[in-house]
């Protein structure tokens, strides 16, 4: 039997004795921690001076990892012999200061870089400019994802290979302690689901026999191409964490990821299990963005299960999303009492007064040393420090061997020979039997209703009816919504009719315009006026009347439609009118069809029910199964 497996054994027993012996709260000092942060470029400073300080306010908060965003937008922060430095830092290398201040302070430095996201909305940088051949695109040969995105395609070789050379030149100048790898993945997102280039196609056609933009994307075929594509961002982590070993093998690759795994395969075609089972990286900051407790345990435990102690686990905390230091202080222990190996906080930005001093006069009251360092010295460290409290406080000295432990686990899966992991199919929801799109008739009325929520207008007298009688999987579903819709010159009118017999628990909480009404019990309509299945409205009501919209992923776009609810002991009803011209459409004329679905969320059981007229097999934005609206 190995020996960390032995020494693994005994701890668990010393563990399992002093606690069922010994009741006491998780100690506030850490001796063996990860106390990582990410530094946004826009919070460089510019001058020897200021970085000086600026390391120092990282010092004095004892946290151990600096992750400056060293590549993005297609721009270096240090002066490079491949791309262009950065305007802001022409004439000085904060990335060569940075590492200086740092090391003399005994922190590391880890360059932030992005991977495939090389340009943006506003300015395409460098790189693009260069090779604007580069670019990944859509199924409609768009280039700009959703979040304002431009994105190198991996499956063009030279693209790959200037990539991997930027990111070693880092590595062979700069005593840089590692590389944390960002946007390393696809977007596959509609409406930029990438890519369908000519590289791609022409690829994978050589390969299957089949041109990938013919794919439908519940079909067995989706699988065969979603790994495909996978594989392209796989091969680059296996590759680069190659090269730049080979170049010093003591740099450290992590990677900040999606946190949740199945959601980051399906929507980023990011496999970063795959990654740690086969040690291609050597931490993972996965990014647990989020104010609430509750969502960021959740995200933690999958990240754990996932991983277990195959490698180092560093959970993003968001101060983004956090007005006060509270949440932050209550996530780091949740990361400690979730047995991860420390944290890292997003982003140095919002790293200001009192967040500093929460760290430093709370759970970061002393240094700590990096677990991923020199784990062996790291194990040793926490025994002695057991055996020195054991008697004076068994409590802390348990929580010294629960890391020992966990961390021996970490050497001994990078210690032992595996081989190469194949990765598992994604969890992509094939259907064996699809059902077949809906179709239904708008009836014209010449009076529009009044939208007040109640059902004694003539209109929904002769407007026509549907059923949403599916779960967003394909079963049945378990509660009654009938659907009426008419329209006149100037309106497409809807109105909901749900059936509830647990009204009690009905979930209402947003009341801001734009805030989540779909985490509430609600009615959703996606509508695609253009019958294109490309662009397509999302509009969501609760049922207080808050209101959600959006074009496909944009937010900004807020038609004037207006909504009114009411509530009885059986259900509720939930009106809507929605003028054309706030859509920035014509009236439909009789004869015309427009492409839609109605939907529901239903909190009431505890945990969501997607319900669907149109059934998408998945998520609601899949626009390929709106069903078919022919106004009479």
């Amino acid at each position: 039997m190995p020996e960390e497996t032995v020494l693994r054994y005994i701890l668990s027993v010393l563990i399992v004795t002093i606690l069922t012996a010994f009741a006491g709260a998780s100690p506030v000092v850490k001796p063996v921690e990860g106390r990582a942060i990410w530094i946004d470029a826009n919070s460089i400073p510019t001058n020897d001076t200021d970085m000086s300080a600026f390391v120092d306010s990282f010092a004095h908060a004892n946290l151990n990892i600096l992750i400056p965003e060293t590549v993005r937008r297609g721009y270096t922060i240090y002066p490079s012999k491949l791309d262009e430095q950065d305007p802001k830092f022409v004439g000085y290398d904060p990335l060569a200061a940075m590492i200086r201040e740092a090391h003399k302070r005994g922190m590391e430095v880890h360059s932030w870089v992005w991977v495939f996201r090389q340009g943006y909305a506003q300015n395409k940088g460098p790189i693009f400019t260069k090779h604007p051949e580069w670019m990944a695109v859509n199924k409609w040969g768009e280039t700009l994802s959703a979040n304002g995105g431009l994105w190198v395609c991996p499956s063009i070789p030279e693209a790959r290979r200037y990539l991997l050379s930027m990111f070693k030149e880092i590595v062979t100048n700069y005593d840089v302690d590692g590389l944390n790898l960002d946007y390393i993945r696809f977007e596959n997102q509609f409406p930029t689901s990438y890519c369908y280039n000519d590289s791609c196609r022409e690829k994978y056609k050589s390969t299957s026999g089949i041109d990938p933009i013919t794919i439908d994307p519940i079909s067995p075929a989706e699988v065969d191409w979603h790994m495909w594509r996978e594989d392209l961002v796989n091969t680059f982590v296996q590759q680069l964490t190659r090269e730049a070993k080979a170049i010093r093998p003591e740099v450290k690759i992590s990677a900040s990821v999606g946190s949740m795994p199945d959601a980051a395969r399906v929507s980023l075609l990011q496999n970063w299990p795959h990654w740690v089972n086969n040690k291609w990286v050597d931490f993972l900051t996965p990014m647990a963005y989020t104010a609430d407790a509750d969502n960021f345990r959740k995200m933690v435990a999958s990240e754990k299960i996932s991983v277990d102690e195959r490698t180092i686990l560093l959970p993003g905390i968001g101060l983004h999303t956090q007005k006060t230091v509270d949440p932050m202080l209550e996530q780091i222990e949740i990361t400690r009492s979730m047995n991860t190996d420390g944290a890292t906080l997003f982003a140095s930005v919002y790293f200001k007064e009192p967040w500093q001093t929460a760290l430093s006069s709370g759970p970061y009251p002393a240094s700590a040393e990096i677990p991923f360092r020199k784990p062996g010295q790291r194990v040793q460290t926490l025994l002695e420090l057991a055996n020195k409290d054991l008697k004076k406080n068994p409590a802390l000295a348990a929580s010294y061997l629960n890391d020992a432990e966990r961390l021996l686990g970490y050497i001994a899966y990078r210690a032992t020979p595996v081989g190469y992991i194949a990765p598992i199919p994604p969890p992509l929801v094939i259907p064996t039997n699809v059902l077949p799109l809906p179709t239904a008739t708008v009836a014209k009325t010449t009076i529009a209703p009044v939208i007040d929520g109640k059902l004694d207008d003539p209109a929904w007298l002769t407007a026509s009816s549907v059923q949403i009688s599916y779960t967003a999987m394909g079963q049945t579903a378990p509660v009654a919504t009938e659907v009426r819709v008419a329209y006149d010159d100037t309106s497409l009118y809807v109105v909901y009719i749900a059936s509830e017999p647990d009204m009690a628990r009905l979930k209402a909480i947003v009341t801001k315009r734009d805030g989540p009404a779909f985490y509430d019990d609600s009615a959703e309509l996606f509508l695609d006026p253009w019958a294109k299945r490309h662009e397509y409205f999302q509009l969501s009501s609760n049922t207080l009347g808050a209101r959600f919209d959006a074009k496909v992923n944009n937010t900004s776009v807020n038609p004037d439609w207006t909504t009114a609810s009411t509530q009885n002991s059986g259900g509720w009803v939930l009106e809507a009118a929605i003028p054309f011209a706030s859509l920035g459409v014509t009236a439909p004329k009789p004869g015309d069809k427009w492409f839609a679905n109605f939907t529901r969320n239903r909190w009431t059981t505890g945990r969501v029910e997607y319900l669907a007229w149109s059934v998408p097999y998945g998520s609601f934005h899949r626009p390929e199964r709106f069903a078919t609206l022919s106004f009479q």
